[in-house]
This record gives structure tokens, C-alpha cells and sequence, in this order.
């Protein structure tokens, strides 16, 4: 019996030992996989579209009117084109509505037109080093104005002239042809 208790008490020490060395090897198997993290995070990412917006200070009605011209008169009108959208946009000048009247003579290509942006001082219609271009000379895809900052108005002069013609050689006025002549146009501004 007494080597029973021997070989039951050296099987118990092996037991001991096998069982400490697994239990060291799965705790340096442990310590090994272990390595340093850090995270963080940037929550509650929004993403918002701008407004694009305007105002005309004369929004359906004529910058001007100039009636019973005769050559050599100049007439101006002003507009006032503010930019209300939140963020800045381009402007553009368009034209449509080209008419020059029924029977009459292109007097829409006689007439000169200028405009310019005051609060600039930039000339936009015609380009310069021309001091005027025709009434119905503004192009089908119209003339840049430029980015308007948010809340920034803008305002425009326009001047239309009849340029005098003078007179031919027998003193008939070269203009002649151009009396009752009528021409109209609409102006769009278009932001974008």
C-alpha cells in the first residue's frame, strides 16, 4: 500500500506540475497577443445645401422707358440686383423679347446701350475698350457679371442712346427712317 501512496502521490506532483506549466503557457500565450489601441470618433456629420436667391428692385416692370426719342438723346435707368441666398452665386444678364416693332427698321440695332456696375465701376455691356454696343447686341448666353457674395446688392446703370445720324448730302436727316420706330427687350438675370 505504502507504494501505491508513493506512486499516487508522484502522480498527483506530475499532475501538479503538467497542469502549472499549461496554465504558464496559456499565460504567456495571452501576454503575447496583447497589443495598445485607441480609438475615437467624430459623430453627427451634416451636410446642408445652399439657397440661391434674389431680388430685383424693379422685378417685373422696365429699368426704363424712353419714349419719343429723337437723335442725339440719351435716357438711363437703374436697377438694384441684391444677392439674398445664403451663399454666393454667379450672375448673368440675359436678353429675350428682342422686338423691333412691326414694319419698322432694326432700330433695336441702331440704338447704343451701355450698362454698368456701379458698385463696381466695372463697364459689362460692351466690352470695353467700345463705349456702347447695339440695344439688341447682348449674346444668347448672356454676359457674366461675376460671383455676388451673400447679401451683396449690385447696381446696375443702364444708358440707351439714338446716336445721331446727321444728314445726307441733299440735308435730308439720315435718321429719317427710324421715325415711330419702336424696339423692346426683356432683361432676365439669372443666378446661379
Amino acid at each position: 500500500m505504502k507504494r501505491m501512496k508513493v506512486l499516487f502521490g508522484q502522480r498527483r506532483v506530475m499532475v501538479l506540475v503538467t497542469l502549472t506549466i499549461l496554465v504558464l503557457a496559456a499565460a504567456a500565450l495571452v501576454a503575447s497577443s496583447a497589443s495598445f489601441t485607441s480609438t475615437s470618433a467624430n459623430p453627427s456629420n451634416v451636410f446642408t445645401a445652399g439657397n440661391l436667391s434674389h431680388t430685383n428692385s424693379k422685378d417685373g416692370s422696365a429699368i426704363l422707358t424712353a419714349s419719343l426719342m429723337k437723335p442725339g438723346d440719351t435716357k438711363t435707368g437703374t436697377v438694384i440686383i441684391t444677392n439674398t441666398g445664403d451663399i454666393g452665386g454667379a450672375f448673368t444678364l440675359k436678353q429675350s423679347s428682342m422686338s423691333n416693332g412691326a414694319g419698322t427698321p432694326s432700330f433695336g440695332s441702331y440704338l447704343t446701350l451701355t450698362i454698368v456696375d456701379q458698385t463696381t465701376g466695372i463697364q459689362v455691356y460692351p466690352t470695353l475698350p467700345a463705349t456702347a454696343g447695339p440695344l439688341n447686341g447682348i449674346p444668347v448666353a448672356g454676359i457674366s457679371l461675376g460671383n455676388f457674395a451673400s447679401g451683396a446688392p449690385h447696381t446696375f446703370v443702364f444708358t440707351v442712346k439714338f446716336p445721331d445720324g446727321g444728314v445726307d448730302a441733299s440735308g435730308v436727316g439720315k435718321d429719317n427712317q427710324y421715325m415711330s420706330a419702336t424696339a423692346s427687350c426683356t432683361f432676365n438675370w439669372v443666378n446661379q
